[in-house]
């Protein structure tokens, strides 16, 4: 059966459910300088440019393309250009066997649709409260916490808790907590809790589903990086973990480390690393950090608009990208370009231009190119995220030398 996009009031009504789905998100408050686009542009951008057409997000959309909501490449700008760049041939063939006009992005668009792709990362689907439920007797919860009519009394009653409670809130807690409850665990014989994937979103929905009915929602900042960062120096998380530091840590370093996931998933990790962590940090005579008010989430807001960037590329590394990926074959060694038929220049396009700004000047100028290397018979070029972080370094800071002359003499 041949596959049809929806047009007309049926597009219109998946489009509509995907803003409503997405509508409760509020990303980390932006600041003119931060070299991010804006995410709630760029997911008006989602539907208005046809992505939801293909693409779905946590279930709402097309289902031609994977869910974006649901894909592991969000770990930094690069990775998702990267992998725009390398389906970009495939995806501008199904647009023409579904006659969809392939997107052209103008001004910052590009900027602002992949800072809202980036930040679907940032927070949590929906938990299952039945798993929930096996996960509090598997996990030890129900010996120490009542909660109806079952459970212990050593720990705090979780009757109480209203059920509008922002999961992010509950991890802060269970954080403060966490010294206390590990002696408590190990005392009794029990094992320290460990989540993995989606247990702990799991767990916070049953939580909140049997707290307290009659309770507002409560607002949850999404943080703020700049006092995040303060945040992070002040509690001394940087004795143990620099952010694309060049130093070696005692702990990972947390730009370069594997760190994908909700808030939520990121701070069962957290959890997960509290008891090695506390030890390391006695012998170090550093005080256990406790949170309040939206400490947490502040943190996260520093680690996410960290990590967008990514590792900066090397303009060197770069340089050698453009010739073995065949880019000089076609737009010439310096730039220059190679007449009719052949590559445009683009030394004076790219010179000082913004990493979005040149890849979206890549990706509108990607039809062509494909017809040119259909034509000579040549493969499409793939980058992995790293490679093309620096190629773009290239493209934006390379050209300094002449046509003749040495990369950066």
């Amino acid at each position: 059966m041949r596959y049809e996009p929806r047009r007309g009031p049926r597009s219109w009504a998946a489009a509509a459910a995907l803003v409503a789905a997405l509508a409760v998100l509020s990303p980390p408050p932006l600041a003119a300088d931060d070299g991010i686009g804006d995410p709630v542009r760029g997911q008006s951008l989602f539907v208005a440019k046809g992505c939801v057409g293909c693409h779905a997000v946590r279930g709402h959309g097309g289902r031609v393309g994977p869910d974006l909501g649901r894909t592991p490449a969000k770990g930094s700008f690069f990775e998702i250009a990267a992998r725009m760049w390398n389906h970009s041939g495939m995806m501008g063939e199904k647009m023409q066997e579904f006659r969809t006009p392939r997107p052209v992005f103008e001004d910052d668009d590009l900027s602002h649709l992949t800072a809202f792709l980036y930040f679907l990362n940032y927070f949590d689907e929906p938990g299952d409260p039945r798993i929930g439920k096996v996960l509090f007797t598997e996990k030890h919860c129900v010996q120490c916490h009542q909660l109806g009519d079952e459970g212990g009394s050593e720990g705090p009653g979780l009757d109480e808790l209203p059920r509008g409670t922002s999961p992010l809130r509950i991890a802060q807690d269970l954080w403060n907590h966490g010294p206390a409850m590990i002696t408590s665990m190990r005392r009794r014989g029990l094992t320290v809790p460990v989540f993995n994937g989606d247990e702990i979103i799991d767990l916070f929905s049953y939580l909140r589903s049997q707290g307290r009915r009659r309770s507002n929602r409560e607002f949850q900042s999404a943080g703020d990086p700049e006092r995040g960062k303060l945040l992070f120096e002040s509690n001394g998380c940087q004795r143990c973990h620099q952010v694309f530091g060049s130093e070696p840590g005692i702990g990972p370093d947390l730009g370069r480390s594997e760190l994908r996931g909700s808030v939520t998933q990121l701070a069962g990790r957290m959890w997960n690393h509290l008891p090695a962590m506390s030890e390391d940090m006695k012998a170090l005579d550093i005080e256990f950090p406790v949170f309040a008010e939206d400490d947490l989430a502040e943190i996260f807001a520093y680690l996410f608009f960290s990590r967008y960037d990514g590792e900066q590329g090397d303009a060197e590394r770069g340089r050698v990208q453009f010739e073995a990926k065949g880019c000089a074959a076609c737009h010439g060694l310096y730039g220059e370009g190679r007449g009719v038929g052949m590559g445009p220049a683009i030394r004076e396009t790219t010179a000082g231009e913004s990493k979005e700004h040149i890849v979206q000047r890549m990706w509108n100028h990607a039809p062509e190119m494909g017809k040119r290397m259909v034509h000579k018979q040549l493969d499409w070029p793939r980058f992995t995220a790293d490679e093309l972080a620096d190629l773009l370094a290239f493209l934006a800071g390379g050209w300094s030398q002449e046509p003749g002359g040495e990369l950066g003499r």
